[in-house]
């Protein structure tokens, strides 16, 4: 084997990789793209191969703020995923499918053994343009792969632009693709939740950015995601305010969580109704949810949009027909006007 080199732990230094494979599509947990960007921050800016590098687990356990005794448990499960893992990079109907490690190995003492594929050289070696540099320290707390991905691509895009204040649109439909995420979170709701407040939360946490986003709509159908950016360090300049209300409470926009009802009530109701049915639940959509899920083991409801409220209002928590007639929260003792309920809220 060639000559082993120790890993660098300098937060401060430089993780550049093409433009292709932020690009490209991948997946990995987030300590594997953890380990995989520390790699990348090895290769020098001369460098004509890759090298091979040694990395003790309790230094890279310091490293990445883990608790050493787990990661000594799962050093195994993360080198033997990354050993499957693959980039896919498509140039028009050109598409190349390669694999991030080509060595892993343990010695038995606290200490792994690895490799950078020679696959992916050419687009980590000696690159003189259309390459995106960044120092690891902005991705190294994140707490989620979707939030590494969507700072990468927010560099990406940015490229050389050293405005103050930056926009960018991407379609609905791309972001799905670039995190993955066709067969996920297909309910606009879940998205957002799970991907997009997630990664913003990160990155304005641990990055050099504040950013935000907004949802563009085509007719009432959210297609495309506007983020907006700014340098933290123009930010300082302004006076702190930092016992202001969190931005987490800012009012819910109202059309949006219709638009996620619409997604969640497969049947045909009024924008009013939609508003009831809100108000009712103060705006909590898991909330609705659940309770639609009891609605639809029902047998028959004459007006849904009261008997949602009234379950809302009195806590269904499974199928009255399951009920028992006493006992306590008991369902049955009790007789709604369902109409009139909904006559209420909309009033």
């Amino acid at each position: 084997m060639d000559e082993v080199n120790t890993v660098d732990y300098n937060k401060n230094h430089y993780t550049v990789m093409a433009n292709e494979i932020i690009r490209g599509r991948q997946t990995m947990s987030l300590q594997e793209a953890r380990l995989i960007r520390l790699l990348i921050m090895q290769v020098g800016r001369d460098d004509t191969d890759f090298k091979t590098y040694k990395v003790n687990i309790l230094d890279l356990a310091n490293f990445l703020d883990v608790d050493s005794s787990n990661l000594y448990r799962e050093i195994r499960e993360i080198c033997q995923s990354l050993m499957t893992r693959t980039i896919k990079i498509q140039k028009g109907n050109e598409w190349e499918i390669f694999q991030w490690l080509q060595l892993a190995k343990y010695d038995g003492r606290g200490t792994i053994t690895l490799m950078l594929s020679n696959q992916i050289a050419p687009y980590l070696l000696q690159l003189k343009s259309w390459f995106t540099k960044y120092q690891l320290k902005n991705i190294l707390a994140m707490k989620s792969f979707y939030s590494i991905r969507l700072y990468e691509l927010l560099k990406l895009t940015i490229g050389e632009n050293r405005k103050k204040t930056m926009k960018y649109v991407f379609e609905i439909q791309y972001l799905r693709e670039y995190f993955e995420c066709e067969n996920k979170f297909k309910q606009i709701g879940q998205f957002k939740e799970k991907v997009l407040d997630i990664a913003i939360r990160d990155v304005n946490e641990y990055s050099e950015f504040k950013c935000t986003y907004e949802c563009r709509k085509t007719g009432r159908t959210i297609t495309e995601i506007l983020f907006l950016l700014e340098k933290k360090e123009e930010q300082q300049t302004k006076p702190e305010k930092k016992q202001e209300k969190p931005e987490q409470e800012i009012k819910p926009d109202l059309d949006d969580l219709i638009d996620q009802l619409r997604e969640i009530i497969k049947e045909p109701l009024k924008t009013k109704e939609y508003k009831s049915i809100l108000q009712a639940a103060d705006n909590n959509i898991k909330l609705i949810e659940q309770k639609y899920q009891i609605a639809q083991k029902q047998k028959k409801i004459d007006n849904l949009v009261g008997w949602l409220i009234a379950a809302i209002q009195e806590e269904y928590t499974e199928s009255i027909e399951k009920k028992k007639v006493s006992g306590f929260n008991n369902i049955e003792s009790r007789k709604y006007d369902y109409s009139e309920l909904e006559k209420q809220l909309l009033s």
